[in-house]
């Protein structure tokens, strides 16, 4: 599972680039990426970050990033939703990114199913930039697992 989620990292950065049109845009020259496949525990409804993405280089004063994350969530007993967050820093105090919607599980509790997000904000002054993809389950009273995914994150 591992290799075919770093092979999906590795051909969307590579979509993201090559549709770059270089005489009206810049394309992305710095990229930092993260992942996991040992499992993380999601307590019931408390939000807790599945992977971080570490430092990437700001390369000039302003910036554009944009954040993908992705994991496969084995889902605990009576959960309803999930939320994914894409937030700055490594912690589920971070300032969050984009929005925070609820996404309803497509199965019954304690199925595993893929939850993403695609994330794009502008940013200045920073001499680098580090992101986190954080989940929670929603009216769940049991816990839930995080058990592969990863983060990618690309700067321009």
């Amino acid at each position: 599972m591992t290799r075919f989620l770093r092979a999906g990292l590795v051909a969307l950065t590579l979509v993201l680039l090559a549709s770059q049109q270089p005489a009206t845009a810049q394309g992305f020259n710095q990229i930092g990426f993260a992942t996991f496949t040992t499992a993380v525990a999601i307590v019931t409804t408390a939000e807790a970050v599945v992977v971080s993405s570490g430092p990437v280089t700001a390369p000039r004063q302003s910036i554009n990033v944009c954040v993908f994350g992705f994991a496969q969530f084995t889902t605990g007993t009576m959960t309803t939703g999930v939320i994914p967050r894409i937030r700055r820093g490594t912690t589920t105090a971070g300032t969050l990114v984009g929005e925070e919607n609820t996404v309803t599980v497509g199965a019954a509790a304690g199925s595993t199913e893929a939850f993403s997000l695609f994330v794009c904000e502008d940013r200045a002054d920073v001499a680098t930039v580090d992101y986190s993809f954080s989940m929670d389950q929603v009216a769940a009273d049991g816990n839930g697992s995080a058990i592969f995914g990863g983060i990618l994150v690309l700067v321009r």
